[in-house]
């Protein structure tokens, strides 16, 4: 399957700031799952645009603004060429042994960040009532299974910075909650996992906006990561797109940076993810494009018409 995405942000602020520093993980990975033909950014005010590799082999673009300015945009296009090959689940057979994992493994196994090591993740661990000598195709289907049964998915109740105590207090959440808890329920258990960060195509009438997505990763010592969508409480199949891999949103937001000046952020962002026409390529193609958007030396009159509202006030993107 070829799948376009486009995914757009707009920062806007209610008074002009003098310097921002941005950093984006937005662009696709090639993996086994996936091949990334082209990938394109755009930004604006116009600036230079640096990457880097990071210690999850994520690409991570950044840039800094040094003028005045009162707006920021990005926009990206990726085209990506899917072709998983399925391992199914239930044939994942005995958990790997902690104690005897590779050093680069450790790292999923840790609690931190969003994923909280609580009475109440402990108390939901032992609601599923699994042997954890199960096999460990069982266990992430019982605790899929689990996750899927007691929470709801539902927009603007948590936040960007919700943890998993939030969650499990709630009862509700979007899908960076649901893989955080699975993440800390598979960590209990001593399984390697992994977050993912990517975008998940779902077939619409009209071209509409979606949002991008998060799913889990499971460590099998003989079939490497498999991927598992505890939102939808299924396997990843090729509607998926892969863009990072941490230990859990916070190594891999879309979006993240800081500003200099008095002024409250907006942050609206769009995706849209859409089948199309294409064909395989040899080398990715890149492309680092600018956006004419104004800077200033000095600090202009502000018009009458720019208002922030508070009820679009956002710092950071929520994965849906």
């Amino acid at each position: 399957m070829h799948l376009q995405i486009e995914h757009r942000f707009a920062f806007e602020y209610d008074g002009f700031i003098s310097e921002s520093f941005v950093e984006l993980r937005v662009q696709p990975k090639t993996t086994p799952q996936q091949t990334v033909s082209s990938f394109e950014l755009a930004v604006g005010p116009p600036t230079g645009v640096h990457r880097y590799r990071d210690w999850n082999d994520n690409i991570a673009h950044h840039f800094t603004i040094t003028k005045f300015h009162d707006r920021i945009e990005v926009s990206t296009r990726s085209l990506v060429q899917t072709h998983r090959t399925a391992v199914p689940i239930a044939s994942l057979d005995a958990c790997p042994a902690g104690e005897g994992l590779p050093y680069s493994l450790r790292d999923f196994l840790e609690f931190g960040g969003p994923v909280k090591l609580t009475p109440a993740l402990r108390a939901a661990l032992k609601a599923v009532g699994l042997s954890p000598r199960a096999p460990l195709g069982e266990q992430v289907a019982a605790l899929g299974t689990s996750i899927h049964e007691r929470f709801e998915y539902r927009t603007n109740v948590t936040a960007y910075d919700s943890t998993t105590e939030d969650f499990l207090d709630i009862g509700a959440g979007v899908c960076q909650d649901f893989a955080h808890l699975m993440l800390g329920l598979l960590r209990l258990r001593q399984v390697p996992c992994r977050y993912v960060s990517g975008y998940l195509h779902v077939e619409r009438k009209k071209r509409e906006p979606s949002q991008s997505h998060a799913w889990v990763e499971v460590y099998s010592s003989t079939a490497g990561w498999v991927p598992f969508d505890p939102t939808h409480n299924r396997a990843v199949d090729e509607r998926y797109v892969v863009v990072g891999h941490g230990r859990h949103y916070d190594d891999v937001p879309p979006n993240k940076g800081i500003y200099r000046g008095v002024a409250r952020e907006t942050l609206k962002a769009q995706v849209i993810t859409e089948i199309v026409l294409g064909k395989t390529v040899s080398t990715l193609r890149e492309d680092i494009r600018h956006i004419d958007l104004p800077v200033f030396r000095e600090i202009p009159a502000r018009p009458p018409d720019r208002v922030v509202s508070d009820a679009d006030d956002m710092s950071a993107q929520q994965q849906q």
